[in-house]
């Protein structure tokens, strides 16, 4: 295969006068600079360079090769610097997909302040459920919940933050009934799924190292979260929902928590995108705003340490 990254490598040793000056420009070790110009020569079938104890002066085929390569090196080098400045300086366009369960409350509202600190860049927001790979949608960063690992592919998934959930009812549901002091206790109570249609309806629920799962026929289920605590709120059935939602309602009474002893998976956001090199700048740059707010003392969800890479793990 023709390779264009040793032609800009031989014109850098011309241009540089030498091995040396082109390895310390580069970076890269001398012997790997002989070693692809000798490569090079190889393939075109001609030697550039005349080879002497004074150095390396240009053969007549390489006069012609360094001339005609000029426009490809200046064309190069162009590219390169606007590289450089689209990762130095956050610029263009920079496409977000986010689940819409965390939207009004997270994404939107930084996005908003994104956008006004961030005039240069012009953003476009998408809310989903599914885990999509943003490459299949040609997406900068998509964010994703999952109570379970991801499934195996071949993208980064970094965890931001890990957000507890908490069984929650209405007083009146349990009016008339014994308060459930078990998990058993939980059959015949009307429960709320949370979740897509498709889902397999159960809670799995860890009280130290006990585990217990229940499984139920959701007498309501959604996958929008405003619906499932209005849902809770007219006492339409118990759910796990979580606690940065409902907890300030438990404190004041409104809402009553449920098996306090017993917890359900928490819910774990994700920021997933191909690789680390495949981010923009303006990427880098949302991100770390996400990031801080979820380091910031408000906030009641448990962040993670930075960049975990996941062959990924599963939906909700």
């Amino acid at each position: 295969m023709r390779s264009l990254d040793d032609l800009f490598l031989f014109r850098k040793v011309v241009d540089l006068g030498g091995v040396s000056a082109a390895s310390r420009e580069l970076r890269i070790p001398k012997s790997t600079v002989t070693r692809r110009i000798a490569l090079l020569e190889s393939r075109l079938g001609s030697p550039l360079f005349h080879r002497s104890a004074l150095g390396l002066t240009l053969t007549n085929f390489g006069q012609e090769c360094h001339q005609r390569s000029a426009p490809l090196a200046e064309d190069a080098d162009r590219i390169f610097e606007f590289l450089d400045r689209r990762r130095e300086e956050p610029n263009g366009f920079l496409h977000i997909i986010y689940p819409a369960t965390i939207g009004t409350a997270l994404i939107e509202p930084l996005a908003a302040d994104f956008a006004l600190l961030q005039p240069q860049i012009q953003l476009h927001l998408e809310a989903s459920t599914e885990l999509i790979d943003p490459r299949s949608i040609s997406a900068d960063l998509v964010f994703h919940f999952a109570f379970n690992p991801l499934p195996d592919a071949d993208f980064i998934a970094r965890k931001l933050y890990e957000n507890p959930f908490v069984l929650v009812a209405h007083p009146t549901i349990l009016k008339g009934r014994r308060f459930p002091e078990e998990p058993q206790a939980l059959r015949g109570l009307p429960c709320l799924g949370f979740g897509p249609k498709s889902s397999n309806w159960n809670w799995r629920l860890k009280k130290k190292d006990q585990h217990y799962t229940h499984s139920f026929e959701p007498a309501l289920s959604t996958f929008q979260l405003s619906a499932l605590v209005t849902a809770v709120r007219h006492s339409a059935g118990i759910a796990s929902a979580p606690l940065s939602v409902v907890g300030k309602e438990i404190s004041d009474g409104t809402l009553l928590r449920v098996l306090p002893e017993w917890t359900p998976l928490a819910a774990v956001l994700y920021a997933i995108y191909p690789s680390r090199r495949s981010l923009t700048a303006a990427a880098w740059r949302f991100l770390e705003v996400v990031q801080k707010h979820f380091r910031t003392p408000h906030s009641p969800m448990t962040p993670y340490p930075p960049y975990v890479p996941v062959r990924s793990n599963t939906q909700i």
